[in-house]
């Protein structure tokens, strides 16, 4: 019976340190990719300096959302009514992450919206696009003479107020990795003691014997 309990033990040992092994590796691969695509947003500031960080700004209604040629992004199509900041255009198309969660703007169909866009395209949800009705503010301040020529000169230095920050889900999977592994290595130091206990049972055995 010892010796079947100290082969149980031995086995239960390997196991343990395979499992464990195996686990850290999985939840590796579980939580990177969390933290790849977690958005955070910094706040977007005022209307002034939103516009002085972004290359185009303007007030358009949504026509059109449909997936871009570049994997990951939609495509926004706009019938243009003002624009504030960048060339005068009837129509505009932009782009913006199709995963809201990689800080892609929800965007709806036949919605106005006072759109920030930098690098050309890009629109996310962290820069201060709204709809109409939640851009009071931005209508208030560009209504007020509108932008400066310096403001219009100003190159793009903003990027939609994106932020690399941890997300909830970062953390309960960084919890999670802290507690599996923390119960395997409970169960490997449970094992090894029980292997040495029953070595220095079966050593005093063989003493007493003698």
């Amino acid at each position: 019976m010892a010796r079947e309990g100290l082969a149980v033990a031995e086995h239960s040992l390997v196991g343990l340190r395979i499992l464990l092994v195996v686990s850290i590796v999985g939840l590796w691969f579980v939580v990177t990719p969390a933290s790849t695509y977690a958005c955070s947003c910094a706040a977007p500031g005022t209307p002034e300096e939103a516009m002085a960080e972004s290359e185009l700004v303007f007030l358009g209604t949504v026509t059109s959302i449909g997936p871009s040629d570049e994997v990951g992004l939609l495509e926004v199509d706009f019938d243009v009514a003002t624009v504030w900041k960048g060339p005068e255009a009837e129509t505009i198309s932009l782009t913006t992450q199709q995963d809201t969660a990689a800080c892609g703007y929800p965007f709806e169909e036949r919605v106005e919206y006072v759109v920030y866009s930098w690098n050309g395209v890009d629109v996310a949800r962290c820069s201060r696009t709204a709809p109409v009705e939640h851009a009071g503010e931005d209508l208030a301040a560009f209504a007020t003479g509108g932008p400066s020529d310096s403001e219009i000169g100003l190159p793009n230095t903003g990027n939609g107020g994106l932020v690399e920050a941890e997300s909830p889900q970062d953390r309960t999977a960084a919890i999670l990795v802290v507690v599996v592994i923390g119960l395997l290595l409970l169960g490997v130091v449970g094992a090894r003691m029980y292997l040495r206990r029953h070595d220095r049972m079966r050593n005093a055995t063989s003493v007493d014997r003698t």
